[in-house]
């Protein structure tokens, strides 16, 4: 299988990962992880990389870096050279270290990018090793919820995030996971994993799909819904249980929705579900089939049908924006508070109607709602 083109320029930001070769353990010991990230500095103060999150494993790494040069490949591959020496000649070793040359994925989305080191700390908590991620000592979600950090971790842009959500004016160390609370299944987590896996993208829709609502939503997937191979076609923008839970909540309260007339009518919460998982959450016509309990051929009709729908009935398209709205904003209500503004960071409930405005999808009282900022210490 040919490789994607590594895509980077000058100020581009990438989530980059790798792991050992046939599952083996990359770092065996704090030594190790010392070591790999004692080189990592070094390109960080050479100017080569900045670093804003990043968690090591034993198996595997994941960094959040910014490439101010545009040179990530090289900054890459001399770090992991470099590391690789160091781990073979410690251990009288020979041979490759890691699985293969590093994936990298290009971050241009700002709520995408909140919501990438949400992912990077929850690694830790969901391999098993610790039940907060804060507690982790080889992650950057202990480094900002500490007063110290290491000096090459880039802190700016996490902080404004926290500060900004926070309403504080000075950052506060331990409410860092009130911002920054680590992703699950369900609010981002398969969302990540499956953009890993998907062909490099440059044009991420996110930022304006939850900035316009309505509007831009039914824009957006016209666009999509012409597209007619039955492939994923395109990055996911939310995960299918966000996809569901916002057309079960709206069908249980607005109940049945037939489509059609005669005796040739249809479920209108069938085909949503088929639809937005496709559209929204970037499944197959074979996943989304399977989920929704239809056959491949079944979920292919559907999609011709709600092509024709959105192109011709006003009211279906409107409908359909706005599930399509409450799963975006299900997904992504702990990301969307802007970095360096003011805003308040809570939980998403589906309520009503799953749409936008009152009775919908909203956002619930949380915890963050003093304008004070807390200097408690970490552990308190």
């Amino acid at each position: 299988m040919p490789r994607h083109p590594r895509l980077d320029e000058p100020l581009l930001w990438h989530h980059v990962m790798n792991r050992g070769i046939a599952r083996r353990t990359l770092f065996e010991s704090r030594r190790d992880v010392r070591a790999f990230l004692a080189r990592l500095a070094l390109a960080v103060r050479a100017g080569t990389i900045r670093v804003h999150a990043y968690c090591v494993l034993t198996t595997h790494f994941h960094l959040l870096v910014e490439s101010p040069l545009g040179e990530l490949s090289a900054v890459m591959q001399r770090l992991q050279n470099e590391y690789s020496r160091w781990f073979n000649r410690s251990r009288r070793r020979d041979g490759p270290l890691y699985r293969a040359r590093f994936l990298s994925k290009p971050v241009t989305s700002e709520v995408y990018r909140r919501l990438l080191v949400r992912y990077i700390d929850a690694n830790a908590v969901q391999a098993g090793l610790v039940a907060r991620a804060e507690d982790y000592p080889y992650g950057s979600a202990q480094a900002y919820s500490r007063a110290a950090k290491p000096i090459w971790l880039e802190r700016s842009w996490v902080e404004s995030c926290v500060t900004g959500g926070l309403r504080c004016t000075e950052y506060p160390p331990a409410r860092y996971p009130e911002v920054f609370p680590p992703a699950e299944p369900g609010s981002g987590w398969e969302l990540i994993e499956r953009r890993i896996t998907h062909p490099h993208v440059l044009e991420d829709p996110l930022d304006d799909l939850l900035g316009g609502a309505g509007p831009a939503v039914l824009a957006w997937m016209e666009r999509k819904a012409a597209l007619a191979d039955g492939t994923s076609i395109g990055i996911a923008v939310c995960e299918p249980a966000n996809v569901e839970a916002v057309v079960e909540a709206e069908a249980a309260t607005a109940g049945a929705w037939r489509l059609g007339n005669g005796h040739r009518t249809l479920d209108g919460w069938t085909l949503a579900r088929v639809a937005l998982l496709r559209e929204l959450a970037g499944l197959t016509l074979a996943q989304a089939a399977e989920r929704a309990g239809r056959s491949a051929n079944g979920a292919w009709q559907l999609m011709e049908r709600h092509r024709r729908l959105l192109a011709e009935d006003r009211e279906y398209a409107l409908r359909i924006a706005e599930l399509a709205d409450g799963a975006l904003r299900l997904c992504h209500t702990p990301t969307l508070s802007p970095c360096g503004e003011a805003g308040v960071v809570g939980r998403a409930e589906v309520v009503g109607r799953a749409g936008v405005g009152p009775g919908s999808v909203k956002v619930c009282s949380g915890s963050v709602h003093s304008n004070r900022c807390s200097r408690a210490s970490p552990s308190a």
